[in-house]
């Protein structure tokens, strides 16, 4: 989860329009340039206001249309190298992108399918799927060797049949017939037709009349009659300036405009307006009128469009110049009279704030230096950034301190940077070589190059200048590196590249020019190797491809065609994916990220200043966090921790002290006191480590201690606090500042967090590294043309619904780590303390006012998560941007703790505030998705025994996730690359609000009511009997695909797992138990996951913080399996006990008969694998029920309990443990009792049964005692005598072993067991059971004592 914050600094980007497109309710105007770049402006009707640049595309854009998709607002934009991307402009996320072989010119959208048509430098146009943009159909023309440069699309009236009117370069017309639904995918051309048209520039139906048509042409346009194309008007250009482009104002007029923007208005004669005789040929074409000439603007080379307004009568025209300044003017239909109207006008350069930061602005006011940055490197991972200014000079500073200063502190409070002064001029190319290629290349080297012709190698560490090489005769543009296979005199060499498009390789270490290449005639755009014949290749912008030799320095060959791309094909590798000529798209490539920040250099123009977007990676920072957490506990807790509840063990604590202090016990016997009350005060603050178990390291009784070196030591210190840095840096740009002063000032004051100066330009990052990028102060300026006025505390929230996810979702988790990490370093320092004898009275004075302030920061962060996650809505007045729900359905069971609670906390608190009739209308509105998909899953398949197969070697790894709207076919998944539709999002809601609204869906007890009754409460439920059915066979069926349909590890999985766990007490009609629970512990019993991972999910729930992603996510599956299986036992605990002994008896039956667990894992139907496989989880999960289990429910599933429980130990563990140490919780209970001597467990039930259980040939034998329940059962300490006693009945019963030892041989059976009955004690009269528990105290071999539940006592002989 990548959230950029951008630096734009004092100089808005250049933006040269190259198109211009209003969306259909005249809201949204987005102008596409020539670097390639869309801006959205918001258009009121007392202005234009710049809003965002969406940031993707890498050369000009050549056509922009939109698509109707719901309430959102679905541009869709194309670039002349063949680039498509289709945007939600409404939320400036990308939804999905393809490529297209060849250079593209013109782009519709189609009026009936919403289809996309494109066509380009060839012959055959493309029809795209509006959803996924896969190629629906290709139109193929009869001659496919003339391109086409313009079409358009002719619907008759009253038919959703289209035609497509195309016209190539020579002037020929060609059309095809789009039926609707068609599915062909080839269509052929259905007529051509030749006309006096060359390079046309345009081609437009009249809408009024569709009777004739509009053909403009470089320097003159003509009317034709449509269907014949028989010539009814024309007129020509009166100057050199051609034609733009053209369109029908109205039934008689045409609008047309020439590149200088001059705008002219014609009127038509009468033949070219009225159906005339088509037999008649003696008619010529008559001229047309000029009836008006408009100057627009400054006679310029514009962009011109027009069109007629959906929603008023009104014509609009637009205007795009060079500069960046677009005018929209809005015209009625005597524009004869009136003119054009009101003039709307906006340009970026004039509205730019000055006071805008940049990275380095604040430092070189300070230093009296240009602050306009004309290049830029980050020195990573080192965490600082180099700047290269237009004076000369070159600030390098640490990248936390220089983003401080830009948007937080107005003031420079410390010398934290560096200046390298050389350069007599701009700076123009900076390179750090020690990011790319590490081995080669010092961390203290630093190139640049500059508009003076030197390119300087620098130790920035120490502030010197090493080399300088003056070889070029231009202003160095760029700095790259040979390849890293580069071996001999490339390796340690720096390749430059000249304005003036030369190339030279120096080496710095020699002080040598290695090679100089002056024959380049285009610009460079790619460098590639033939290492092994020392061959150099140029391929430049025009497909010129150089070959020079590198040990002679001549240039061997020049090719070009099909012979050049032969060349660069057999190259060895290219420099790598950076672009040469300009950088116009920052998300090329991310730096690699040591602390979770990293900054991204960028700029649109070649001949702009460098803009900065700081990224900060939220999952990575939560990562670090947790592993800081980590190294503190594992080297200073030791056993100072309880492995069971991972809680401070003081006592333990207390006597380390001790027993270091012994030769000082007297004199330290108060500060030991001390010690104590403070540590049971901490204990009372219930403050614990939220740790693994893994990370302990237990020591000896001595207390010896592992300590690092002190070098390791103060780089631990030095990262952990780059990393709490780059937290705090995030968390001030994310809060809502304004919204609450208190909490405000709780920061500010408590949490260590900084105010911002002005509004933060904030972004999003979508798929294919595309960036949604705000302008600076645009909530400002937007507040002069709403009528309700969007306060800047509020504006950040009513701007994109993908915005308020991911900062919402990164305050909450970054604020409750920051909870945790905080009072466990702190509470580990007094630790430290502690085991070192270190501590004074004043160190305690210190710790307890530290203690205090940890409390107030708990509180400050506890208010700043309630500020987000639940009254922040309550706070916007209008316009809020709500998450989106699937964003939260994927992050739903998220592998980061603190991720997965915050997404949850925001789901839940969603669906509260939207309330029943928001929570009907998305019950409406997804539920079809799931029926979409019945064939996928039939409701039988819930009644069928399914298991997945865990793989042997499996290699998932956890990926970026990205969820577009909804109205995209597919979603990229966290774990994997297979796509997951919307019908995975659908039953994923639907499943949140059956488990978390039980109350508003139709259980099955409402079926008991009448008829009349149900129908009428029908409308109250959100999902009827059948809806529930049909969701709970998909939520079935998602738990138990096979890996190879849905990833094993997939966060869909693990949210499924979670949602039947957490609703089985509905799912529970519609589901097979047994089959949920097999597959529950066949998920628990994943090899990939240690043992020692799986106990410290059983006792905290946390998974480990480092580690391969791939074990990272198997253990989230672990853990979602392990608590879905807790919530289904605590909810159905005697079911849950029943399948399970159930399966374990068909398991021991199949085992004696003699099959082999391999032979009955071949069957589909066996369980018996995941038994055998799952002994550990069923042991956890049947310890938990007897732990939350009531005792009189418990006595009722005592014995199968104990049945399973010795099924799941190993029989090895009695030699040297006894089962109360084992199974804890299952000995305590009055019911059970285990002698040693004999291995023999005693288990008492409801009907009066006494069940022994022989370990050691784990044979089970009832015994017949009572006639009614059992309450207590008691061995002797040598086992030869069994007493139980029945409360009810009143009777006592001793039993003594024929053969002096229950030893149970593996015959044994009821009527022959060796159970000798001594007495029977019945002169108590039958008591109700009371409030405790009846048991037994044996005060010698032959006399027993029982203590009733009334407290009375009786003891007998035996």
């Amino acid at each position: 989860m990548l959230l950029p914050v951008v630096l734009w600094g004092p100089h808005p980007p250049s933006h040269t329009v190259s198109y211009l497109f209003l969306t259909r309710d005249d809201k949204d105007l987005i102008s596409g340039s020539v670097e390639g770049q869309l801006l959205v402006y918001n258009v009121f009707s007392s202005g234009i206001v710049p809003r965002c640049f969406l940031v993707g595309h890498s050369n000009e854009i050549v056509g922009i249309d939109q698509i109707v998709s719901g309430l959102n607002i679905n541009i869709v934009s194309a670039s002349c190298n063949g680039e498509i991307y289709k945007w939600d402009i409404t939320d400036g996320s990308l939804v999905i992108s393809t490529s297209m072989q060849g250079p593209l010119i013109k782009l519709i959208t189609l009026p009936s399918s919403q289809n996309i048509l494109v066509c380009g430098q060839y012959g055959a146009m493309t029809v795209l799927n509006s959803d996924s943009l896969d190629v629906a159909h290709v139109l193929v023309p009869s001659d496919p060797t003339h391109w086409i440069l313009c079409c358009t699309i002719y619907q008759p009236p009253k038919s959703k049949d289209e035609e497509v009117v195309s016209m190539t370069v020579n002037g020929q017309v060609k059309t095809w017939n789009l039926q609707f639904g068609t599915q062909e995918r080839q269509l052929l051309e259905s007529e051509t037709k030749i006309l006096s048209c060359p390079r046309p520039v345009s081609l437009t139906y009249n809408p009024k009349s569709l009777y004739n048509c509009l053909i403009v042409c470089e320097d003159n346009w003509r009317i034709y009659r449509a269907g014949d194309f028989v010539l009814l008007c024309s007129d020509s250009s009166q100057n050199d300036v051609t034609w733009q482009n053209g369109a029908f104002y109205s039934v008689d007029k045409v609008a047309l405009w020439k590149e200088n923007g001059l705008l002219s208005i014609y009127k038509l004669p009468p033949r070219a307006i009225h159906p005339v005789d088509h037999t008649d040929t003696n008619w010529t074409a008559d001229p047309a009128i000029c009836l008006l000439t408009i100057e627009t603007g400054p006679q310029m080379s514009c962009i011109f469009n027009y069109r007629r307004s959906k929603r008023t009568p009104d014509h609009i025209f637009i205007r795009g110049d060079k500069c960046g300044k677009v005018s929209l003017w809005k015209a009625d239909k005597d524009i004869i009279t009136n003119g054009l109207g009101n003039n709307l006008t906006c340009c970026v350069a004039d509205t730019w704030p000055k006071n805008t930061p940049s990275i380095v602005q604040q430092l070189c006011k300070d230093c009296d230096i240009s602050f306009d940055i004309t290049a830029s490197v980050a020195l990573e991972p080192l965490s600082f950034i180099a700047c290269g200014v237009a004076s000369g000079d070159i600030v390098i500073g640490t990248t936390h301190f220089l983003i401080l200063s830009a948007l937080f502190r107005p003031d420079n409070t410390g010398s934290m940077y560096k200046i390298l002064r050389g350069h007599k001029c701009n700076v123009t190319a900076l390179l750090f070589p020690h990011s790319q290629q590490p081995d080669a290349y010092s961390q203290s080297i630093l190139y640049s190059g500059g508009a003076d012709f030197c390119v300087k190698i620098w130790d920035w560490e120490k502030e010197t200048l090493l080399q300088t090489f003056t070889i070029h005769s231009g202003p160095v543009i760029k700095l790259i590196l040979p390849s890293a296979n580069a071996t001999g005199r490339l390796r340690g060499s720096v390749i430059s590249i000249c304005e003036d498009n030369t190339i030279a390789i120096t080496k710095s270490n020699e002080n040598s020019v290695l090679f100089v290449g002056c024959s380049h005639h285009t610009t460079v755009l790619d460098i590639r190797w033939r290492l092994a014949e020392d061959i150099m290749i140029v391929h430049c912008i025009d497909d010129t491809v150089y070959v020079w030799g590198l040990s002679t320095g001549h240039l061997d060959r020049v090719e070009s065609g099909a012979v050049g791309l032969s060349i660069i094909s057999a190259s060895d590798m290219s420099i790598g994916d950076q672009q040469l000529f300009k950088i116009s798209h920052p998300g090329v490539t991310f730096p690699k990220q040591t602390t979770g920040l990293s900054i991204v250099p960028f700029r649109f123009g070649i001949n702009d200043s460098v803009s900065h977007i700081v990224l900060f990676d939220t999952e990575l920072i939560l990562h670090l966090l947790s592993q800081i957490q980590g190294q503190h506990v594992s080297e200073d807790n030791h056993s100072y921790i309880h492995p069971k509840n991972n809680a401070i063990n003081f006592e333990m604590l207390r006597k380390r002290v001790v027993a270091r202090s012994e030769s000082k016990i007297a004199d330290r016997k108060t500060s030991i006191l001390k010690e104590t009350e403070t540590a049971k005060l901490l204990e009372d603050r219930c403050v614990t480590l939220n740790v693994a178990t893994e990370s302990i390291d237990v020591t000896d009784a001595a207390g010896q201690m592992n300590v690092k070196n002190q070098d390791s030591s103060e780089e631990l210190i030095n990262r952990s606090d780059a990393i709490k840095q780059t937290c705090s840096l995030l968390l001030s740009c994310l809060h809502a500042w304004g919204v609450d002063i208190n909490i405000d000032r709780t920061c500010l004051k408590h949490l260590g967090l900084f105010s911002p100066l002005d509004p933060i330009s904030y972004g999003t990052v979508s798929s294919n590294s595309t960036f949604m990028l705000l302008l600076p102060h645009w909530e400002k300026r937007i507040e002069d043309h709403t009528p309700e006025t969007i306060h800047s505390p509020f504006g950040r929230w009513c701007i994109s619904s993908t915005l308020t996810t991911q900062h919402l979702l990164s305050v909450s988790a970054l604020a409750n780590k920051q909870m945790s990490t905080d009072l466990t370093i702190t509470f580990n320092n007094h630790i430290r303390n502690l085991a070192y004898n270190k501590d004074t009275s004043s160190d305690r004075e210190e710790f307890l006012r530290q203690s205090i302030n940890e409390s107030e920061k708990k509180a400050g962060w506890s208010h700043v998560t309630a500020l987000h996650c639940i009254v922040l809505p309550e706070h916007v007045p209008t316009g809020y941007c709500a998450p989106l729900l699937t964003n939260l359905a994927v992050k739903w069971q998220d592998r980061c703790m603190e991720v997965r609670e915050a997404s949850q906390a925001l789901f839940l608190r969603e669906l509260r505030r939207i309330g029943f009739a928001g929570r009907q209308h998305l019950v409406n509105q997804w539920y079809p998705y799931v029926v979409r998909k019945r064939e996928r899953v039939l409701p039988e398949q819930l009644e069928r025994t399914i298991s997945i197969e865990l793989p042997k070697v499996p290699e998932y790894f956890d990926k970026f996730i990205n969820i577009p709207s909804k109205s995209s076919s597919s979603v990229s998944l966290e774990d994997e690359e297979t796509p997951a539709d919307a019908y995975s999002m659908a039953v994923i809601i639907l499943g949140v609000i059956v488990a978390e609204f039980p109350d508003e869906v139709e259980q099955e007890k409402s079926k008991t009511i009448s008829h009349e009754r149900k129908e009428a409460l029908k409308s109250s439920f959100l999902l009827t009997q059948d809806m529930l059915k049909m969701v709970a066979a998909h939520l079935f069926s998602q738990l138990t695909q096979p890996p190879s349909q849905l990833h094993l590890h997939s966060p869909i999985r693990r949210a499924s797992v979670d949602l039947i766990g957490r609703g089985f007490g509905i799912w529970c009609d519609f589901m097979n138990l047994t089959a949920v629970l097999i597959t529950l512990l066949e998920l628990q019993s994943d090899p990939m996951v240690p043992i020692e991972i799986k106990k410290a999910i059983a006792q905290s729930g946390t998974i480990p913080s480092s580690g391969s992603k791939a074990r990272m996510a198997a253990a989230a599956t672990v853990r979602a399996a392990y608590q879905a299986s807790i919530l289904i036992a605590n909810s159905k605990p005697q079911q849950t006990i029943n399948a399970i002994s159930k399966e374990i008896m068909t398991f021991k039956c199949d085992v004696e008969a003699g099959l082999s667990i391999q032979s009955l894992s071949m069957f589909p139907s066996s369980y018996h694998a995941v038994l055998d496989r799952g002994r550990y989880p069923i042991y956890l999960l049947v310890q938990n029920v007897i732990e939350k289990t009531k005792a009189r429910e418990l006595s009722t599933i005592i014995v199968k309990i104990t049945e399973i429980m010795l099924f799941c130990i190993d029989t090895e563990q009695f030699k040297t443990r006894t089962l109360s140490e084992l199974v804890p919780a299952l000995t305590k209970n009055p019911l059970i009792d285990y002698c040693g001597n004999t291995q023999q467990v005693a288990v008492g039930s409801n009907e009066g049964l006494i069940h022994i259980f022989d370990i050691r040939n784990s044979k089970c034998v009832p015994l017949h005692a009572h006639n009614g329940p059992t309450s207590v059962v008691s061995f002797s300490s040598n086992g030869r005598i069994l007493v139980t006693f029945s409360e009810r009945e009143g009777k006592v019963s001793i039993w003594q072993s024929s053969s002096g030892l229950l030893s149970l041989p593996s015959s044994w059976s009821i009527s022959t067991a060796p159970l000798k009955l001594l007495r029977v004690v019945d002169t108590l009269p039958p008591l109700k059971q009371g409030t405790k528990s009846p048991f037994f105290k044996w005060e010698t071999n032959k006399l027993i004592t029982l203590h009733l539940s009334d407290g009375t006592k009786k003891s007998f002989a035996v």
